[in-house]
């Protein structure tokens, strides 16, 4: 079995190297787990143990390379200190995954990590994959594969779930059992040492038993390898993501307005996003969304029909809906006279429907409402609300899914889901929509938030970078910072629409260049170290005249001491904007937009993206914005052209990608007003001699 994915989750042999017989031992556990009659796994299963011969039934072996048929997979649940020798063992009987169960490595120290490097090094050396250490392992619901701590094994289905925390392998199980959630694939990484979410996302694009793949992720060894893995499957398969550890204790500090409004949980989340994956705040949305697109296709559109049987609930749920930024829209006069044929006189075929309390016409009502809605090109996904009555009442069920059965036949692809507000005595007729591929989310809340985040996605396109720009600047200070004049210079080498600015080096030239300017004019101090000038008195605006320009060069060189300054003309008023560049450590470079000025932290109305981007991937950005109506002329201001500032992101977002010495970037403010932008300060941070971030 060459590929080492393949016998990660279909092994036609797997060792249990540690094995035991003693009850509570992972040895044992792991032995039971995979020899038992309830899972079906039809390979064979060995134990390795330095004296045993048979353990609970399965053959032993002393070594790895004393059995007498090849070993695909190894699970390891021996001592942290034995791993290095184990790994070689592995290598030495041409074993190509191993999965190490064991704790006591990176995770608890230094010492560990010594072990865990060592052991990974062992792994290079004879070519064998690690999974792990510290982790959960692996299930195959449709083989059988228990090589896991769970009790038993979740039901078949088409959920592939990856996870750094052993618990939601729990989780996934007893989901399962209690929701009817189907997994195909469950494999928690633990420390990571190997083996890293990327790898096993790649295999399970490809994999026919998996229809959608669920992601915990706590950190990211290689976050644009694992961007560029994501984007590349969600066209034709969902993935849903969770990022835990988005609220650190402790942010790091940061230099400028991008580093500090792109934390790496920022970076992170937008990464995924923009990989087209479905992101969610919590555990169990991830378990939740993830079963809905495996039962139902995802939603392809805001505009959503709700069938109820209590008009204040399918009141609650619209105002939910539209809080989530879908719609209820009022149906046609053309379509509400056909589902008014089934309702009663008091009832209401808008939308929401109201099919009131005529209890014995429920299942008519329902049924005929979701396949005339399902068939409509009218709305986008359809919700029926089963409250108390109608959900105790199978019968009301049966009607939906039959309804759903025939518009799947006729072609119709819109989700169904039901909006679930019963007591516990309907559990069983939930169990049966959820074994007919209907979602039924718990009370209006939960439906809104399910149904919001089944929105179909897919990976922006990502345009090729442009030429890259000029060399690095040479005079730059101990932290990186380029000269103020530099970075203007080499924005306008590339094209972008700096302000125009002289560097004056005496009160003389400075009073000579503003006259020849035309007042009036901006005074900026130029020092080594002088990062955020505006905060340290480095900057003065509205200079109308020749006296005053004097009298601010000569304050700037009173109280930071002699060195010139940056003249600019003042730009007109407008609406101050900020672009800017950064280069995450894992996720390479990423480019950020939004509200700009002094404003640009107090409101952190920005947009963030993996650099480069298009046009059109800028386009949305902006229109996310919290400060969107500003754009669009904000109480008699003129209007900003969005196309043209877009425009302008994209290639800053393309030329910084291409900038390979440029760590920080950080054009604020920009000016836009209805002659266009003017870049009226810039700041560059380069990377250090060995091209690393000074992050």
């Amino acid at each position: 079995m060459s590929d080492w994915r393949t016998a990660l989750f279909n092994p036609r042999r797997v060792a249990v190297v540690g094995a035991s017989a003693t009850p509570g031992k992972a040895g044992a556990l792991f032995l039971s787990n995979l020899a038992s009659a309830e899972s079906g796994f039809a390979g064979d299963v060995i134990g390795i143990h330095p004296s045993a011969t048979e353990l609970l039934g399965r053959p032993t072996f002393p070594r790895l390379d004393a059995a007498p048929a090849p070993v695909d997979l190894a699970i390891v649940v021996t001592p942290a200190a034995s791993l290095p020798s184990v790994i070689e063992d592995c290598g030495r009987a041409s074993i190509p995954v191993a999965v190490v169960i064991s704790g006591g490595f990176a995770e608890t120290g230094a010492e560990g990590a010594l072990l865990q490097r060592k052991a990974i090094e062992a792994a290079r050396t004879h070519r064998v994959r690690v999974v792990g250490p510290n982790c959960f392992g692996v299930i195959n619901a449709h083989c059988g594969l228990n090589a896991s701590l769970s009790i038993g094994l979740p039901r078949k289905g088409g959920i592939s779930l990856v996870t750094q925390s052993g618990a939601y392998g729990m989780a996934a199980y007893s989901r399962s059992i209690d929701e009817g959630m189907g997994f195909s694939k469950i494999v928690a990484l633990g420390n990571k040492a190997d083996v890293d979410e990327a790898d096993i996302i790649a295999y399970l694009g490809s994999d026919p038993e998996t229809r959608v793949i669920a992601l915990l992720l706590e950190s990211f060894r290689d976050g644009r390898r694992l961007f560029e893995t994501i984007a590349a499957i969600t066209s034709s398969k969902p993935v849903v993501a969770l990022k835990t550890g988005r609220n650190p204790s402790a942010q790091r500090a940061a230099a400028s307005h991008t580093a500090a409004l792109s934390s790496d949980s920022v970076v992170a989340e937008a990464a995924l996003r923009q990989a087209g994956a479905h992101v969610v705040d919590d555990g169990f949305s991830l378990l939740e969304v993830a079963a809905s697109l495996a039962r139902q296709p995802p939603l392809r559109g805001r505009r959503i029909a709700i069938i109820t049987n209590s008009g204040g609930v399918g009141v609650e749920l619209t105002d939910l809906l539209e809080s989530h930024g879908l719609a209820v829209p009022e149906l046609s006069p053309e379509l509400q006279q056909k589902i008014a044929q089934t309702l009663p006189p008091h009832g209401s075929p808008a939308n929401p429907i109201d099919v009131t309390t005529d209890w014995a016409r429920f299942p008519q009502m329902y049924g005929a409402a979701v396949e005339a809605l399902m068939r409509s090109d009218e709305v986008d996904a359809v919700v029926p609300v089963l409250l108390q009555r109608s959900a105790l009442m199978p019968e009301v069920g049966d009607a939906v899914a039959v309804a759903l059965r025939k518009s799947r036949d006729a072609g119709s692809q819109k989700p169904l889901h039901i909006c679930w507000v019963a007591p516990r005595a309907a559990d069983a007729n939930r169990a049966r929509l959820l074994e007919a591929g209907i979602p039924c989310h718990l009370w209006p809340a939960g439906t809104a938030s399910a149904l919001a985040a089944t929105t179909a996605r897919a990976a922006d396109a990502q345009p090729n970078t442009i030429a890259a720009p000029s060399a690095a600047p040479a005079l730059c200070d101990a932290d990186g910072w380029a000269p103020t004049p530099q970075a203007f210079s080499l924005l306008a080498q590339a094209g972008f629409p700096i302000a125009p600015f002289v560097v004056v080096s005496c009160v003389e030239e400075a009073a000579a260049a503003a006259e020849q300017m035309g007042f009036p004019v901006v005074l900026k101090a130029e020092r080594p170290g002088l990062v955020h000038k505006s905060d340290q008195g480095a900057v003065r605006l509205g200079l109308a005249d020749r006296d005053s320009v004097v009298g601010a060069f000569m304050d700037f060189s009173q109280r930071l001491g002699p060195g010139p300054a940056l003249l600019q003309r003042q730009a007109k008023p407008g609406l101050e904007l900020v672009i800017g560049g950064r280069r995450d450590p894992s996720f390479g470079p990423i480019v950020l937009a939004g509200l700009g000025g002094v404003w640009i932290e107090a409101f952190n109305d920005v947009g963030v993206r993996l650099a480069p981007i298009d046009i059109d991937e800028a386009v949305r950005m902006v229109e996310k914005l919290k400060g969107r109506r500003l754009f669009e002329g904000f109480r008699g201001a003129p209007p900003i052209d969005i196309l043209m500032f877009a425009r302008l992101l994209a290639d800053v977002s393309q030329w910084f990608a291409a900038a390979s010495w440029l760590d920080e970037l950080d054009i604020n403010p920009l000016i836009a007003s209805g002659d266009g932008f003017k870049i009226v300060d810039v700041r560059m941070r380069v990377c250090n001699a060995g091209g690393r971030s000074h992050a």
